[in-house]
């Protein structure tokens, strides 16, 4: 029994060695704990036992144990229940796809704007050679969800050789036990370990896309073990992350469209705004922004808002206008983000006579719907760019939806007091997603999530919960709650601490804002409005610029030259051959890599960051199939398709680059000279 203890103990100083010298952050919560049990300032809830040859963890107040079984076996039970099967215990990262015949003919010879246009052919070989029942070759990629004391890790990951692992433990005290009786550093020495123990859900988020953005490549199916029910949340935090990821939510063909209309803007001269924060800017001293969604908390204090306009300056999500135009309130910035067309001709037809908008100033990204271009002063007008960078940093500002981007707005103009109101990012009580006056609300009432690994999980019509703004847990959907962190974030990189956020809205809960009831907001000042939209124009005209500058040039110049580099990947690629399928798939990510990790982070980057995380799990899963026959004559088809398709993003991106005018003109005065 002494040598066992003595054992434990070298286990757990060997352990604690280990993530001091490679997980800074576990490292430093074991000895915050380790700190309190020394100080006797925490009572331990557990306790490690060793009896009959094995340990046990009991706990203290009820006698309880974690196994009650044989823990040695129960591991080896674990291992053994571990498949290489796809559709048994994984998340199916990537949705499935399928298209009908005549869509896919005319899919596959579609412009690259299309979706599905440059990925429609690699889903469609893939979907009809390998059915979700097969099984794959090796597993790379693993989480275990719940360790208790981790007897099965180093079995498991011996036997199956994972090379990145995502080890999640909630309960700090129950991880430290496990250092008595496994060593980690033997067990993951050699491969890539993230860790999430303890953490706060945007950690988890954190920590699981880093494990995720990790050989992406390999992540069509990603294979877990749960340990027990108590981690059962987990599956469904992880499968709303999966589908919030970027790739997932904005695909490389509007990323795509999105530059060339953004390039159009450019060339017609509208005005960008420079959205670099405004620290030392007063011009908001005195003037509290009303902030306003389109959530069910809109509707319900319409009468309010009505009443108190001029206490304010609104700035309104274009969803919140119909709202506004009913109750007779005209918000003095107005903006808007969606670039889908019908949505827009749709909004628009549901607004009718749009005059009482003629003193309002019009934020929009600049790759919006070019039809809401046109029925608008362009005096009025003034745009930022998401996910483009041809203003360089200044005018970027990457968002998820519109209620972001207000919120990010008011943050940047510096108003000492912001008041939220309708950006719910939750439904309401009657699971209304948003005003009945908006022109998409709709109802949204679904039975509890069925605990299904690998069923797809949708954005919009999923129910989740979240905390509450000023409740415990609110219903929200995936879609709502992506907005969550990027609000979050913009906290963190624009909140000055003079800046008080008060969140008037009865949905979600927002990092570092007041949860402020309606009735308790008390503001006797009436604003100026008359006066203040006359200066206005003149504010935001000086913090804006209608062409390039020389470092934005440059940054053209940057493009080009990462173009050229491009497509002599893609050549190199076009040329190689491959012995087998293994070194084809090698070539395929040397590409992928290389285009990736180009020194120039621009648009094209992006574009194809996001094409490859999207298309080479597929190719990878494909050829580590256990049942693919004669995979070499499938290297050719996937060849043909990538090169095809990869030539067509990178050919587009380079002619509406061109079109650009100052590079029209640039190429002009050379043929001149």
């Amino acid at each position: 029994m002494q040598d066992i203890e003595i054992q434990a103990i070298n286990n757990y100083q060997a352990n604690i060695d280990f993530f001091k010298n490679h997980n800074e952050i576990v490292y430093n919560r074991l000895m915050a704990l380790e700190t309190l049990l020394e100080n006797q300032t925490f009572t331990p809830k557990y306790d490690l036992i060793y009896e009959e040859g094995y340990f046990d963890v009991v706990e203290i107040a009820s006698g309880d144990k974690l196994y009650n079984t044989n823990s040695l076996e129960f591991s080896k039970q674990i291992v053994e229940s571990i498949n290489l099967k796809k559709d048994s215990q994984s998340f199916r990262s990537l949705r499935k796809i399928n298209f009908e015949e005549e869509a896919f003919n005319k899919l596959k010879d579609a412009n690259s704007y299309t979706t599905f246009a440059n990925t429609a052919e690699i889903y469609s070989l893939y979907h009809k050679n390998i059915p979700p029942s097969t099984h794959m070759t090796e597993i790379d990629k693993y989480i275990f969800l719940g360790v208790g004391l981790a007897f099965h890790l180093p079995q498991a990951i011996e036997k199956f050789d994972f090379q990145i692992i995502y080890i999640v433990e909630d309960n700090l005290e129950l991880f430290r036990l496990s250092l008595f009786t496994i060593d980690y550093k033997k067990a993951l020495t050699g491969r890539t370990s993230y860790f999430s123990i303890a953490d706060t859900p945007s950690e988890f988020r954190a920590r699981f896309n880093g494990f995720y953005t990790n050989a992406f490549f390999k992540n069509t199916y990603i294979k877990f073990h749960l340990f027990s029910s108590a981690y059962a949340s987990k599956i469904e935090e992880i499968r709303s992350i999966l589908i919030g990821r970027p790739e997932a939510t904005y695909s490389h063909n509007r990323i795509l469209e999105k530059s060339r209309r953004v390039l159009e803007k450019i060339n017609e001269e509208y005005k960008f705004l420079d959205l670099r924060k405004k620290e030392n800017d007063t011009y908001f001293q005195d003037k509290p922004w009303l902030v306003l969604g389109a959530g069910p908390s809109l509707y319900n204090n319409a009468d309010w808002i009505a009443k108190n306009q001029d206490k304010f300056i609104i700035i309104a999500a274009f969803t919140a206008l119909n709202t506004l135009k009913r109750i007779g309130v005209k918000p003095d910035i107005a903006v808007q983000v969606d670039e889908n067309l019908y949505t827009t001709n749709e909004m628009i037809e549901k607004l009718g006579d749009l005059s009482f908008l003629d003193d309002t100033l019009l934020f929009f990204s600049a790759s919006i719907s070019p039809e809401l271009f046109n029925v608008f002063k362009k005096e009025n007008i003034y745009l930022h760019e998401d996910r483009t960078k041809y203003k360089l940093a200044k005018s970027t500002l990457t968002v998820s939806s519109v209620g972001d981007t207000i919120y990010a707005l008011a943050l940047i103009f510096n108003t000492p007091n912001i008041y939220l109101l309708g950006i719910d990012l939750a439904l309401g009580a009657d699971g209304s997603s948003h005003t009945p006056d908006h022109f998409k609300t709709r109802s949204i009432q679904q039975a509890k999530l069925e605990n299904k690994q690998t069923d797809d999980f949708h954005l919009g019509d999923t129910i989740i919960q979240a905390k509450g703004n000023f409740q415990s847990t609110v219903n929200t959907t995936p879609l709502f709650a992506l907005s969550i962190p990027v609000m979050n974030n913009f906290t963190r990189i624009y909140k000055a601490p003079h800046q008080t956020i008060y969140n008037l809205s009865d949905g979600c809960y927002l990092e570092q804002t007041v949860p402020t009831h309606i009735k308790d907001i008390s503001l006797e000042k009436d604003l100026n409005k008359q006066h203040i939209r006359k200066e206005f124009q003149h504010y935001f005209d000086a913090l804006s610029t209608t062409q390039l500058e020389e470092k934005e040039i440059d940054g053209l110049y940057c493009r080009k030259a990462q173009l050229h580099d491009y497509y002599t990947l893609i050549k190199k690629f076009q040329n190689s051959s491959y012995i087998d399928s293994e070194r084809f798939l090698a070539s395929v990510i040397i590409l992928a890599q290389e285009m990736i990790n180009h020194e120039c982070i621009f648009e094209i980057k992006d574009i194809m960051t996001i094409y490859y995380m999207n298309i080479t799990p597929y190719i990878d899963d494909f050829f580590h199939t256990k049942e693919l026959k004669n995979k070499k004559k499938f290297t050719k088809k996937f060849k043909h398709i990538l090169v095809k398709n990869i030539n067509k993003i990178v050919k587009t991106y380079d002619e509406d680059l061109h079109r650009l005018n100052i590079l029209q003109e640039k190429k002009h005065s050379q043929v001149k000279t």
